[in-house]
């Protein structure tokens, strides 16, 4: 679990710096200046679902984004995954972990500890070649004590592929937080955008964030959140759906920052 670190002060900091870049070199939150007539403390809050039409001026001036040249979009890092699944207290890294995925990703480990990553792709996912989803699922059946991480519909479509597999289940952070799921289940909160943002860990039964790159506070329709540590493209203030009644808050046993929930 990662709490050690954690300082108040270091991560309000963190999210300030994020601020005063954003409104220095990035288009989108200088344009918020422009159109307030003033300068702003924060940036106004932005949903989710418009980031793709505003896409090119997210990225800082002197690093614009090009899309011939740009990596696939929303993909995020292995570190991010990793992170995450260390906030559920449960995962193993010296063990293979198996994500079910509508792409294909070249990663091959996504952080220290030995344990190989592996995507299945899911049945939505495009593919000319129907035996190559066959072979990772057997491969997920052939290995030892696999991880597997999926959301509620991707585990059906398994159809009971999953016998044997430590599941950790990726949810929104409004189903984590809201209804919780079968204590044999782990949860990890995903975003499509925004990506890994913690997870519930098993012991505290808390949902904890990923405090070392994602600063979120409790704002007048939900959770606001930052990513600070991506710079292309820079996410500040970002509000996403089913959340509006999550406030943020402390596990009083970590001491970490957490995703609450509240009466809608």
């Amino acid at each position: 679990m990662w709490t050690r670190g954690f300082s108040e002060r270091a991560w309000e900091r963190g999210y300030r710096e994020t601020v005063a870049r954003a409104f220095a070199a990035v288009p989108y939150y200088r344009e918020m200046w422009a159109v307030a007539g003033a300068r702003l403390d924060e940036p106004e809050a932005t949903p989710v679902t418009r980031l793709d039409t505003v896409l090119d001026r997210l990225y800082p001036l002197d690093a614009p984004y090009v899309r011939r040249r740009e990596e696939p979009l929303w993909v995020g890092e292995p570190a991010e995954l990793f992170e995450a699944l260390e906030l559920t207290g449960a995962h193993r890294r010296d063990l293979p972990l198996f994500e079910v995925r509508t792409s294909l990703l070249d990663w091959e480990r996504i952080g220290p500890g030995g344990g190989h990553y592996h995507v299945v792709l899911s049945a939505s996912a495009e593919v000319a070649d129907p035996e190559l989803r066959q072979g990772q699922l057997r491969a997920l059946r052939e290995a030892r004590d696999p991880g597997l991480l999926a959301d509620a519909a991707q585990l059906t479509e398994l159809d009971g592929g999953t016998a044997g597999a430590r599941v950790f289940l990726r949810r929104s952070p409004g189903e984590v937080v809201e209804d919780g799921a079968a204590a044999e289940v782990t949860e990890v909160v995903h975003d499509e955008r925004l990506g890994y943002l913690g997870a519930r860990h098993r012991g505290c039964g808390r949902t904890h964030l990923n405090w070392r790159r994602v600063h979120a506070r409790t704002g007048g329709s939900g959770p606001l959140f930052t990513m600070t540590r991506r710079r292309r493209p820079t996410l500040a203030n970002i509000t996403l759906p089913g959340t509006t009644h999550l406030t943020v808050g402390r596990c009083a046993e970590h001491g970490t920052p957490t995703l609450d929930g509240g009466s809608r």
